[in-house]
């Protein structure tokens, strides 16, 4: 590493250990205030400082030596051990002078320094490991919800027809499903997966055996924080328990109908607004019968961060919320793709669409270019031509006909073209 490029290392490096130094300066002074034992405050402060340079060292300081990806769990459970270790045996090392001014310096910044010398080893193993891993895949742009709407269902079929796809996502209950099984079956290069869909839309399963998953319309309203808050749930807890039953029907009923659609293609799998990734479905993904198994399923793994993107393009990302559930979806994506691997199921290694999910224009794609060029991965995109907005065919999908108003669908149809050019 050159001299410059080991500088700004070391500045990243500084900047995410004064936020770390911060969290934990503020938990012992909150601790204090609150009356809190100093052993228990600083361990507190410790552990929650420990998770935050877990994530940004990974993911920002030594992203050139990571690739974006998170540090080996091991990693973690080295450095929080002997933060726990630390923080229990240095305020009765420093005695009295725990409480003064200088000793607080001396228990914030101690860790500091020894997770410097933890992360940057972290660092170095996980470039030995990409090092060692196969050569990178090719990047693979796909489009979401064919099956939605004729409209969606040309596009997408054009974009695939001039190469600019390699692949997309079915919604089976979708109003213009049958017409996308009938076009793609004279497009045997197109790369189909089954688009799981819980929050909106008409159910595959009987609606009768299913009645927890649904409105009072009679549509799918399992939406994703839904979801989330349900596998919060002890096992053991009867509405827990009464919708992991009727969500294993409406998934095998999905998977069921995919099939029968797309005879030919083997079974591949992501989810409408990644309800796949949420520890409820997982569950369910876990238990499939042997003849419902995916040979794929997506993972979210999308490095941070994105250099080269306009600034008015951040500004929209954040009032979409996008890093945050940038953050969650890293979360819950978290060991995912090593538990897939051991099971014999296929994934992707890199990932772009959440950060700027909706809004993948130009500057996106080249800087997902640049980001994935190591690993490969997939670039998500949801191309229409028009506005879908008072289309009646879409009541029972609320959501997509607010998501298909936007001019940001026919703009990325236009930037996807634009590569064939």
């Amino acid at each position: 590493m050159g001299v410059r490029a080991k500088l700004a290392e070391l500045m990243r490096y500084g900047g995410v250990g004064v936020l770390a130094a911060a969290i934990h300066a503020l938990v012992l002074l909150g601790g204090e205030w609150l009356g809190w034992p100093l052993a228990l405050a600083n361990l507190l402060g410790f552990l929650l400082a420990s998770v935050w340079g877990y994530l940004a060292h990974a993911l920002f300081t030594f992203r050139e030596h990571t690739g974006g990806s998170t540090f080996p769990r091991r990693w973690l459970l080295i450095q929080t051990s002997l933060n726990v270790l630390v923080s229990l045996l240095l305020p009765g090392w420093l005695g009295a002078w725990a409480r003064s001014a200088g000793g607080t310096l001396v228990m914030v910044f101690t860790p500091t320094a020894i997770n410097y010398v933890i992360w940057s080893l972290a660092a170095r193993h996980s470039r030995a490991r990409r090092d060692r891993s196969p050569a990178a895949g090719p990047l693979q742009f796909h489009a979401d919800d064919l099956g939605l709407h004729p409209a969606v269902n040309a596009t997408i079929l054009e974009l695939c027809d001039a190469g600019a796809l390699d692949s997309a996502s079915v919604l089976v209950a979708g109003p213009a499903a049958a017409a996308a099984a009938e076009a793609c079956a004279r497009r045997p290069n197109l790369e189909l997966a089954l688009h799981l869909c819980l929050s909106e839309g008409p159910p595959a399963a009987d609606p009768a055996r299913i009645p927890a998953l649904l409105d009072d319309r009679g549509r799918l309203a399992l939406g994703f924080g839904r979801l989330l808050l349900l596998g919060c749930l002890p096992p053991w807890c009867p509405p827990r328990r009464r919708i992991e039953a009727q969500l294993a029907l409406e998934l095998q009923a999905q998977i069921q109908r995919f099939q029968e659609l797309f005879p030919t293609r083997p079974l591949r799998l992501d989810g409408h607004q990644h309800v796949h990734l949420t520890p409820l479905v997982w569950r369910q993904l876990r238990q499939l019968p042997p003849h419902q198994r995916p040979v794929w399923i997506r993972s979210l793994r999308e490095p941070w961060p994105w250099r080269g993107i306009p600034l008015a393009l951040w500004w929209q990302g954040w009032l979409g919320l996008g890093p945050i559930k940038w953050l969650l979806l890293r979360l819950l994506n978290s060991g995912r793709a090593d538990e897939l691997a051991r099971r014999g199921i296929a994934t992707n290694a890199g990932f772009c669409g959440v950060l700027f999910t909706g809004r993948i224009d130009a500057a996106v794609i080249a800087a997902a270019q640049r980001q994935l060029r190591r690993c490969g991965g997939v670039v998500l995109a949801h191309p229409a031509d028009g506005s879908l907005a008072e289309v009646a065919e879409l009541e029972a999908y609320p959501l997509s006909r607010r998501f298909y108003a936007s001019p940001w669908r026919a703009r990325e149809a236009e930037v996807l073209m634009r590569r064939t050019r």
